[in-house]
């Protein structure tokens, strides 16, 4: 006997498009991911996001945008106290907007996808608590835990240690992140060993200077270290190309983590900044690369990485992680097989030197096996369907 199939809210935010076009964001892929798979087995998704967000060639998702364009691209130059104005506007729209649906034909689950408290306050006092998941993305925040806690949400962890950080929670569940590995091409030879012709310019200039790299991809700030990746790569006298965006938003609107740490040591001869890389582009610079550096948290030591989507498409590819031990990276990274974990600057010099010891397939088969987003959806349903025999 069939199910039935699901009426569903995803309550996003409007800071990147879903999904993102160029560069940094892990949660608008991951979202983009979540709802591919479940709009394949048939169930109706009312998503909320950026207007700017492209889902057309996905049947049953409905897009609801309150606000046209993303907030947080680099191409939007309004002054950050508008663009904060337009967060909330975009929050308190999208629940007016989900009051109307749930009246016209009843929500089986709305899952928030957000850590605005305000919102997740409001969703549950206009909703109840029974069929509202909140799937939590960032570090642990005292007064939203608090919050979680008084209004007994059902709540989702994106790994084992995400969810020792909100151990006062009495009603969590921990789905293991996963993207879409097949949709990363593979290459079990770098760019210096293989006899591919790389598109990008950038790599056809190193591939022509007889060059390997290193890579560090994603949002660019301290909490994510490309600091420390370019000291790794200078004291290992290894070439280092850094692709992303600076990700300071309200802190700074100018970027100074980027204008004075990582640009003054762009020479493009060791240390290259490739700015945002799109999609094609970041396969390409992550699969012709000789490894993956992740050192988040190592300089914001306030900062636990939820989980990190960027060494996981790394891994997709084919390509080592050297990463720092915190957060959720010894869950992402099995020390001496797909890659090294380091406690100090010493030690992550000394595995940098011993990337040719691991094995790029065994990269590869880790995605397929540990991090695969068809079986996310399949535990997101799961939990859609317990929820609404409640």
């Amino acid at each position: 006997m069939s199910r039935k199939k699901l009426n569903l809210a995803i309550l996003g935010s409007a800071t990147l498009p879903i999904p993102p076009f160029n560069g940094y964001g892990g949660t608008q892929r991951g979202i983009y991911d979540l709802i591919s798979h479940l709009n394949g087995k048939g169930h109706e998704i009312h998503l909320f996001g950026p207007g700017d967000s492209d889902v057309k060639n996905l049947e049953n998702i409905i897009l609801h945008a309150p606000v046209k364009n993303s907030i947080w691209i680099p191409e939007n130059k309004l002054p950050v106290e508008i663009k904060t104005k337009e967060e909330k506007r975009h929050y308190e729209e999208s629940i007016d907007l989900l009051k109307k649906i749930d009246l016209e034909k009843k929500l089986d689950v709305i899952n928030i996808r957000t850590d605005n408290s305000e919102t997740i306050k409001k969703v549950v006092e206009n909703f109840g608590k029974e069929r509202i998941i909140y799937s939590l993305h960032n570090v642990k925040n005292l007064e939203r835990v608090e919050l979680i806690k008084e209004l007994g949400v059902q709540c989702i962890a994106h790994c084992r240690n995400h969810r020792k950080e909100y151990k006062d929670l009495q009603n969590i569940s921990t789905i293991i992140y996963g993207v879409n590995v097949e949709n990363y091409p593979y290459s079990g030879k770098t760019l210096m060993q293989t006899e591919e012709k790389p598109k990008l310019d950038l790599l056809k200039k190193l591939k022509k200077l007889k060059k390997d790299y290193l890579i560090n991809i994603g949002g660019i700030g301290k909490h994510k270290g490309q600091k420390t990746c370019i000291r790794l790569a200078l004291e290992t006298n290894n070439n280092l190309i850094i692709a992303g965006e600076p990700q300071d938003r309200k802190k700074d609107d100018n970027g100074r983590y980027f204008q004075e740490n990582i640009i003054p040591k762009v020479d493009n001869n060791q240390i290259f900044y490739f700015g945002n890389a799109n999609e094609e582009e970041k396969k390409e610079l992550l699969r012709y690369s000789k490894g993956f550096l992740f050192p988040s948290g190592f300089e914001d030591t306030t900062w636990s990485e939820p989980f990190g989507r960027a060494p996981v498409e790394a891994l997709s590819c084919g390509t080592p992680v050297i990463a720092f031990r915190k957060g959720s990276t010894s869950e992402i990274i099995f020390n001496g097989f797909n890659g090294y974990l380091f406690d100090s600057i010493e030690e992550a010099k000394e595995k940098i030197n011993s990337l040719d010891n691991i094995s790029r397939n065994d990269c590869r088969r880790t995605a397929f096996k540990k991090f695969n987003s068809k079986r996310v959806a399949d535990e997101y349903e799961k939990i859609f369907y317990e929820t609404i025999k409640k």
